[in-house]
């Protein structure tokens, strides 16, 4: 059986040597798990966890276990010839599930797809705004040129550039994605039903020997976090990756089950629409960042799993840095109702009512009853709406909202929590600070966009130290906390490793003891 040969390219170790026996000591069966809430499962999409396209789509670039990239579809890293282009080879002989070969024509056909096919990507955004160019050098050759210097791109091709069959992209038309899906990963699609289950086969013929090690993988929508966990206790699901934190002592003295926790991986914040005429005036938004406590919810509603927000970045983030003065997140009742008296609301004045939209889950209705009741003490009405999260994404998007309990997982990477959440180009700026319409503050503007120019933290720290105190004082966003994140399974799934980021777990070598 061949062997990969293990080098290390780009100061990355490249896995190798290892016989197929040795990935998988035990063979078959099929993984059984909970979650996959969305409409299609398109190469272009987010889905939920992030891993479930990594079984049907590979990408060039594997993210490893400690976020660093090592090669996938690609054979070697690329070779940099300048600031703004990258020269991939790619592997031989991989095949998409439908038997067509994967090549430069098919990277070439998906990259522009993203560009300017007519599907609506949340990826998107960052391809329209730095590729210029993807040139087909040879068969398994592929040249990509940037408009400018992408400081990110070796992370946004791991992350955002997945592989479909053009073939069958094309056969399927706009039931691609939920009739069939055909990529060149591990596993083959069975069958789909949208936000409902989903179940895949292995990939006979996948281009790294001995993998998966799975017979297959299914998955079904459960919403309720306590029937999840009865599931997996009753042996009818092998791994739940996401739970509340109340359901704790429920794992106690269970010793066929496993809880592994990922450290503080999620931003839970409150977007503001800053166009709208009752979020616009700054010292309304500063009252409602003083009216909440982000620590009251980690303790009530997360069980002390989770941290207070100390930067605009996580604390695992290379960029972190600590604000000097963490007063504007922190709780001042004082100060908002004060704020509050001078924007016009409160005795003597108008009476404030906001809308807040959150999901059903149960720790999105009890961080929305806490928030509710922080809110009230400084004067201010809140209507919470427990609604979908997909509808309250799509409020969101629209601009359609007063504000919006989200949760936001972003990756080791400068922009994710500068440009993308601040910047008037931002992907991710659903406040629409800086953006037309929005409440604007030019400097904070500059600052974003610089900071993307770069993703060593060091060359920018002064700037990044600049930028979070200028978001603090203008609250685009409401800060309330981190929030770990946590997988449970049985013991007999083996080689299962809880990811440093939420979601991103690699199946590929995980095997059933049974």
């Amino acid at each position: 059986m061949a062997a990969i040969a293990a080098a290390v390219v780009g100061g990355i170790v490249v896995p190798g040597n290892v016989a197929a026996d040795e990935i998988c000591p035990k063979r078959g069966g099929v993984l059984k798990t909970v979650d996959l809430s969305y409409v299609n499962i398109d190469s272009s999409q987010r889905a939920n966890p992030i891993y479930f396209m990594s079984l049907i789509y590979d990408t060039l670039l594997d993210v490893e276990d400690d976020l660093s990239l090592a090669p996938g579809l690609a054979a070697a890293m690329p070779e940099k010839i300048n600031d703004t282009t990258y020269l991939f080879k790619l592997r031989t002989g991989v095949k998409f599930h439908d038997g067509t070969d994967f090549d430069a024509n098919a990277v070439k056909a998906n990259v522009e797809r993203l560009i300017k096919g007519k599907i609506k990507s949340p990826y998107s955004g960052i391809w329209r705004k730095f590729s210029k160019s993807v040139t087909v050098v040879d068969s398994h050759t592929v040249k990509f040129e940037a408009k400018e210097k992408w400081p990110t791109f070796l992370w946004d091709v791991a992350t955002s550039l997945r592989f479909a069959s053009p073939t069958a992209v094309e056969k399927l038309g706009k039931d691609y994605g939920v009739k069939g899906a055909v990529g060149t990963g591990p596993f083959v699609f069975k069958s789909f039903k949208p936000k409902k289950n989903i179940a895949l086969t292995k990939n006979p013929n996948y281009y790294r020997t001995g993998e998966p090690c799975l017979d297959g993988f299914q998955s079904t929508v459960i919403t309720s976090g306590s029937v999840r966990i009865l599931t997996l206790k009753k042996g009818e699901l092998d791994v739940i990756n996401t739970f509340p934190e109340s359901q704790f002592p429920q794992f106690k003295d269970v010793p066929e089950i496993i809880v592994h926790e990922g450290i503080a991986s999620t931003l839970t914040l409150l977007p503001l629409n800053t166009k709208h005429p009752l979020l616009k005036d700054k010292r309304v938004r500063q009252a409602i960042q003083y009216a909440v406590s982000g620590k009251e919810i980690i303790g009530n509603v997360y069980g002390g799993a989770g941290a207070e927000v100390e930067s605009i970045f996580p604390p695992w983030h290379p960029a972190y840095v600590k604000a000097d003065d963490l007063s504007p997140i922190r709780q001042n009742i004082t100060k908002a109702k004060a704020l509050l008296a001078a924007a016009g609301y409160g005795p003597g004045g108008e009476k404030l009512v906001l809308t807040m939209e959150t999901g059903k889950g149960g720790a999105h209705v009890q961080r929305g009853v806490l928030i509710q009741a922080q809110l009230k003490a400084v004067g201010i009405e809140l209507k919470v709406k427990n609604i979908s999260m997909g509808q309250a994404l799509s409020n969101m998007y629209a601009g359609n909202y007063h504000m919006i309990l989200w949760q936001m997982l972003g990756g080791p990477t400068i922009k994710d929590y500068a440009w993308n959440m601040y910047s008037e180009g931002g992907t991710n700026n659903h406040s629409f600070y800086n953006k037309e319409g929005g409440y604007q503050n030019p400097r904070a503007n500059e600052l974003a966009n610089e900071i993307a120019k770069t993703n060593d933290p060091s060359a920018v720290q002064d700037q990044i130290k600049e930028l979070q105190k200028l978001v603090f004082e203008d609250v685009p966003v409401v800060f309330l906390n981190f929030r770990n994140h946590r997988t449970a399974r049985h013991t007999y799934v083996k080689n299962f490793k809880t990811a440093k980021l939420k979601g991103r777990e690699d199946l590929r070598r995980v095997w059933l003891d049974k």
